[in-house]
């Protein structure tokens, strides 16, 4: 059985991607990354919780549990939903604060995705982001 989001280590995750040599090995990463993912229910993709200017529909939802942010997050697309799980690996469980500190954009380019974020989806990487930041 594959690990939950919650249980992923962000270190693994970065190697896991750093250790692709082509673009078919990153994506088969992304792929497998993907099935980590916690679907979200009908109910919760809402538009309040839609993410604008992404190419694929991207649904994000910022918990706070205590002094921690929990993120759920989902997409139509299943190569974007392995991004999703990349992203929020950096940011699962961590307050406001480490993640307002955190420079997103440069941990994101350790990750070796450059390949799959064409022009249209580095713009919804980035509004992804920015609600993280924001939110």
């Amino acid at each position: 059985m594959t690990d939950s989001l919650e249980q992923q280590k962000p270190v693994n995750i970065k190697a896991q991607l750093q250790a692709c040599r082509s673009k078919e090995d990153t994506f088969k990463a992304l792929v497998t990354l993907s099935k980590t993912l916690t679907r979200l229910s009908a109910d919760e993709k809402i538009e309040e919780n839609k993410i604008k200017g992404c190419e694929s529909a991207v649904w994000l939802i910022v918990e706070e549990k205590g002094n921690e942010r929990h993120f759920k997050a989902d997409s139509d697309a299943k190569l974007m939903r392995g991004v999703l799980v990349a992203i929020l690996s950096l940011v699962q469980g961590k307050t406001r604060d480490d993640i307002q500190q955190m420079d997103l954009k440069a941990e994101l380019a350790e990750l070796n995705l450059s390949s799959y974020l064409t022009s249209s989806r580095t713009n919804g990487v980035l509004a992804i982001l920015n609600r993280i930041v924001s939110n």
